[in-house]
């Protein structure tokens, strides 16, 4: 399953900058994994940019990580 980033905006809308950055699945980028629903005009960013130090929504981060598996052949029962 292949996912982006989404961004949700403050009071000032995208001039105001990013305040959170949701995770989206990507068949379905108006929703996002914690149920809220993102604008089509949002900005994107690829998944492989969660964890580098974005502020992401901690509920999607934590789902996130039960959809994708990290660190493949990393643990010693892989």
């Amino acid at each position: 399953m292949t996912h982006q980033l989404r961004a949700e905006y403050g009071p000032q809308g995208a001039a105001g900058g990013v305040k959170v950055w949701h995770v989206v699945r990507e068949g379905d980028p108006a929703m996002a994994l914690c149920g809220r629903t993102m604008p089509a005009a949002a900005e994107t960013r690829p998944e492989q940019e969660w964890g580098t130090g974005l502020r992401c929504c901690q509920q999607c981060g934590s789902l996130y990580m039960h959809e994708v598996p990290h660190m493949q052949g990393s643990h010693p029962y892989s």
